[in-house]
């Protein structure tokens, strides 16, 4: 499969989509989810969303330094799974610089609450699966089309 169009079509899909699944490990091994509404994706493949210190996935990521970012496209029967390294960010000038009055719902206190945070993402891995734009791995489309950081770059490797 070609990479660059899998990294294409993976960019494109992700940006479709306001929201999406963050997945963490919880204490006792068992998978924590919860839809986020994340930030757009940076041309590095990074992607952060704001967050509550009390909240349940900031514990998790303390503890595991991972997280899974999952992309539902319906329009195209679609998935794309953002995995890798994840960490809680205190940025008071980018939190006040896309902060909207929406942002009060889940932090009433505002930018200059040090409870208001974020959870960046690194992403390592992605896995993409599309039936409309034909991303179908072997055997008979069971499988995600998996991409893997190497260095800079990503390197496509069968899932």
């Amino acid at each position: 499969m070609d990479t660059e169009r899998l990294l294409t079509l993976a960019r494109r899909l992700v940006g479709e989509v306001t929201f999406c699944v963050a997945v963490t490990q919880s204490e006792c091994g068992d998978s924590n989810a919860r839809v986020v509404q994340p930030r757009p994706l940076q041309d590095d493949w990074t992607v952060d969303f704001i967050t509550n210190r009390r909240c349940r996935k900031v514990r998790d990521v303390k503890r595991t330094s991972r997280m899974t970012l999952l992309y539902q496209g319906d329009q195209d029967l679609s998935y794309v799974c953002l995995v890798g390294a994840a960490e809680v960010v205190d940025d008071l000038q980018l939190k006040r610089s896309i902060w909207t009055p929406a942002h009060y719902r889940w932090n009433p206190g505002g930018p200059d609450d040090p409870a208001t945070i974020f959870i960046r993402l690194k992403t390592e891995r992605i896995e993409l699966w599309s039936a409309v734009q034909d991303v179908l791995p072997p055997p008979e489309g069971y499988s995600a089309a998996l991409l893997l950081r190497d260095g800079d770059g990503w390197r496509y490797s069968a899932s």
